[in-house]
């Protein structure tokens, strides 16, 4: 959270920014009193008060595998937390990381419910997307090898902690989530579960810019999120020299960390220069949500090209400024959006049609206002604060007080 950030002297701006926007719209609310927990790796513990919020932090050692796992201590001390403040319900962000175990183990009594963020099990086996054993081998670097870093290692990280999120899957009761495939994931592991539709709310720059055609830089490609093979940015890559047949000036624009000593980080690198996309690709960096509204309002077409998704805020974002968008039929993907009405979907991994998306946009400009016009409207009632609100407090009345409710548990809007 960025208050924590903060508080420990780091200057981005966090993580998860969909878990501040709601939390500033619960506390203008003014009548429900809130306190987060969190336990992190290289944070010291910590307690105090940020405007209006109480915050428990709890230190985790600063190693590179500490991050979605915990020590006996880690656990213990979140439920002995939970315990000692006695809350009418714990809200739980995400299966990926150890905090489901309290209600999926019983450690706690007090209700609990835990949003679906991403899910680890799916993403497992999609993670190295489009890369060959061979790209694989030649996105780790012999120093991340050595020091138990980079994709191989993430990617084992990411299998055990899998088999962490399915007993948090099978052992809680209650569950958040906002599209057919997460549903689909909580059923096939927990029958009796019950499952509240509750959407995200966006960050506010994206409200305030809108996408216009005469405004932006003609044929001109974004993505917003390229730091994981999983991501399937190297699809795009070689969708480009397809698209550059027909449109010889389209260019391609990539926001995200890729730096310069991340093994992965430089095969995106190698791999731009190999291809002769070194004047087409450029490469944004880090940018804040402000930025980012602007780079998506210069581009021609948003696409992500995802092997597996649940509801990526990249696109939803791209989506509210009105930004014509091409995406994956991945994961919960097809639940955001609807082919040929509010974007157009491709096979995940398929260059020509990804390519071909790309170029009837590029070709059509009545397509593409309409593509845009529909999805701001769309993802602008999906992600309306007071209606995420109100389906929250609906979600947490429902956990908080037993009886189920047969629309929430169907997982209606």
């Amino acid at each position: 959270m960025p208050a924590v950030g903060q508080r420990a002297g780091r200057s981005d701006a966090g993580t998860g920014h969909w878990m501040p926007s709601l939390l500033e719209h619960l506390v203008q609310s003014g009548d429900t009193q809130i306190e987060i927990a969190t336990v992190y790796p290289g944070f010291k513990d910590d307690q105090f008060e940020s405007a209006g919020v109480k915050y428990f932090v709890a230190a985790q050692p600063k190693l590179p595998n500490i991050f979605f796992h915990c020590r006996n201590r880690d656990l213990e001390l979140c439920a002995d937390l939970v315990r000692q403040r006695t809350p009418d319900l714990v809200h739980i962000h995400g299966t990926e990381r150890f905090y489901g175990l309290m209600v999926a183990r019983k450690l706690i009594t007090a209700p609990g419910v835990i949003s679906l963020q991403g899910l680890l099990t799916s993403y497992t086996a999609y993670f190295f997307g489009a890369l060959s054993p061979t790209d694989i081998w030649r996105s780790n670097r012999l120093i991340e090898i050595a020091t138990q870093r980079g994709l191989l290692w993430l990617h084992r990280e990411y299998a055990r902690s899998a088999r962490q999120e399915q007993e948090i899957l099978a052992g809680a009761k209650s569950f958040m989530g906002r599209t057919d495939w997460d549903r689909a994931h909580v059923r096939t592991t927990n029958l009796t579960a019950d499952y509240y539709h509750v959407d995200e709310v966006l960050r506010q720059p994206f409200a305030r810019h809108s996408w216009q055609l005469s405004s932006c830089d003609r044929h001109t490609v974004i993505f917003t999120n390229c730091g994981f093979p999983l991501k399937g940015v190297e699809t795009l890559l070689k969708a480009m020299p397809i698209v550059r047949r027909e449109f010889p000036s389209a260019k391609l624009r990539l926001a995200g960390n890729i730096g310069e000593r991340r093994g992965y980080d430089r095969f995106l690198r190698n791999t731009i220069v190999s291809k002769g996309l070194s004047r087409v690709v450029e490469l944004l960096g880090y940018l804040d949500a402000s930025a980012m509204a602007r780079q998506l309002c210069r581009a021609h077409v948003f696409a992500i090209p995802s092997y597996s998704d649940n509801s990526p805020n990249s696109l939803c974002e791209a989506m509210q400024v009105g930004l014509p968008c091409v995406a994956s039929y991945a994961g919960g993907i097809p639940s955001l959006v609807e082919h040929g009405r509010t974007a157009l979907l491709f096979p995940m991994g398929d260059v020509p049609l990804l390519a071909d998306s790309i170029l009837r946009i590029f070709r059509d400009d009545e397509l593409a206002c309409r593509l845009g016009d529909t999805a701001r409207f769309e993802a602008s009632e999906r992600h309306a604060p007071q209606r995420v609100v109100s389906q929250l407090r609906a979600a947490y009345e429902a956990v908080a007080t037993g009886p189920k409710c047969a629309s929430a548990i169907n997982g209606a809007a």
